[in-house]
């Protein structure tokens, strides 16, 4: 079992056992975490660079750089106790040295000098031999980043009728061999880099009052995890319930987008989406989420959207999939000239297949600027580009004439 140990004066820390473990409190972030801890057991693997003692003075810190061999290195001239990890051998004796050339070590067994593949056995430290070393037990808080603690979002959209469900969820992660035991910890959600080395400290304050909800604090993203003594085994993987919620869908509509210019000739194929636009009911977090149609008690995949603004009050439109209800295209029926100036006149034809009424919205893009429009339900959007919006009956076509000048 992998045991880490950090030399502070007469004070030793160890990563520790599962026996051993702790409840620490961390910043848990996407890629790594920011540990505080408050005791001589250092629960995770601090990366390099990373230890931070929060007070003023402190005795100097001496910790090794551990390899694959960094737990053995401590336990040499010792007793200790030898596994093997595939077979079902174990010895006890007196660790002697270690050849990291060969990947080997030695081991005295009852006065015997016996050297093995340092690969194929586990190390058992002799937890009477530790005892008796004796540890100060002089303590201070100590900060580090791990890779072995982190977490992920599962974000999804869950539609239904007239509604749409919130759905969020973190995947905690623990890499290490220790159980983990969490208290007074943040959730961080930043996609552009790790938590910095005092961002505990700027954010325990938000533990003071810290409500069951995302939270936007010095424009980071948190959550609390109000759920003290939340433990996590080795090697697992967690999923833990963030808060949800449900809106209303403001509107509902089939788009298309086009793209034309002078040498526009035939019908132009109007590929329709379905869009929604509904109003969030309380913060969340951005990201990537999957889109999902409830039937009865199955759920239909869909797209994935991602979101980049997810806080209360605010609207926000997303396409859900192809539309399979309305068909179109559009047609160039005269043009005066090729070059610029040139008037233009066009026809929109739309088949609605569903029986139900739909809505649709058609977007342009030209490669001249606009002058003149002229034709109902027709507006201009940019200096390039129109729309034409309204509703179709169910089971029914219709098509819709328009007029627009176009310069250089």
């Amino acid at each position: 079992m992998k045991k880490s140990q950090i030399y502070f004066g007469v004070i030793s820390l160890f990563v520790a056992s599962p026996l051993l473990s702790a409840p620490i409190s961390a910043v848990i972030g996407l890629d790594n975490s920011q540990i505080i801890e408050n005791h001589q057991i250092v629960s995770l693997t601090p990366n390099e660079g990373t230890l931070l003692p929060l007070q003023e003075n402190f005795s100097p810190i001496i910790y090794p750089q551990f390899g694959v061999d960094g737990n053995w290195v401590n336990e040499i001239g010792k007793k200790v106790r030898i596994e093997h990890k595939q077979r079902d051998l174990s010895y006890t004796g007196k660790l002697v040295k270690l050849e990291q050339n060969t990947l080997s070590f030695s081991i005295s067994i009852n006065g015997k000098l016996t050297t093995l593949p340092l690969n194929d056995f586990y190390l058992i430290p002799n937890e009477q031999d530790s005892e008796k070393e004796g540890i100060s037990s002089t303590t201070f808080p100590i900060s580090y980043q791990s890779n072995q603690l982190s977490w992920s979002p599962q974000l999804n959209l869950v539609l239904e009728n007239d509604s749409v469900s919130v759905s969020q969820q973190a995947m905690l992660q623990n890499r290490s061999n220790s159980e983990i035991t969490l208290e007074d910890s943040l959730l961080h959600y930043s996609r552009t880099e790790s938590p910095q080395l005092l961002k505990v400290e700027r954010t325990s304050f938000a533990m003071d009052s810290a409500p069951a909800s995302v939270t936007y604090q010095n424009n980071e993203v948190l959550f609390p995890l109000n759920t003290n003594n939340l433990t996590l085994p080795p090697y697992s993987n967690l999923l833990y319930a963030l808060p949800s919620s449900k809106s209303k869908i403001n509107n509902q509509k089939q788009v298309a987008n086009i793209y034309t210019h002078n040498n526009s000739t035939g019908e132009l194929k109007l590929n329709f989406d379905n869009q929604i636009n509904f109003t969030f009911e309380q913060d969340g977090l951005p990201g990537q989420y999957k889109v999902f149609w409830k039937k009865d008690k199955l759920l239909i995949p869909s797209n994935t959207v991602t979101l980049e603004t997810v806080r209360a009050g605010h609207s926000t439109s997303i396409i859900t999939n192809k539309s399979q209800d309305l068909k179109g295209h559009l047609t160039l029926l005269s043009a005066s000239s090729k070059k610029y100036p040139s008037t233009q006149t066009w026809e929109a034809t739309i088949i609605n297949h569903s029986n139900q009424v739909q809505n649709y919205s058609i977007g342009q893009n030209t490669n001249g600027i606009l002058t003149i429009i002229e034709g109902d339900e027709v507006n201009q959007t940019s200096a390039s580009s129109l729309k034409l919006s309204g509703t179709i009956k169910a089971n029914s076509e219709e098509t819709l004439h328009y007029k627009i000048k176009l310069n250089n």
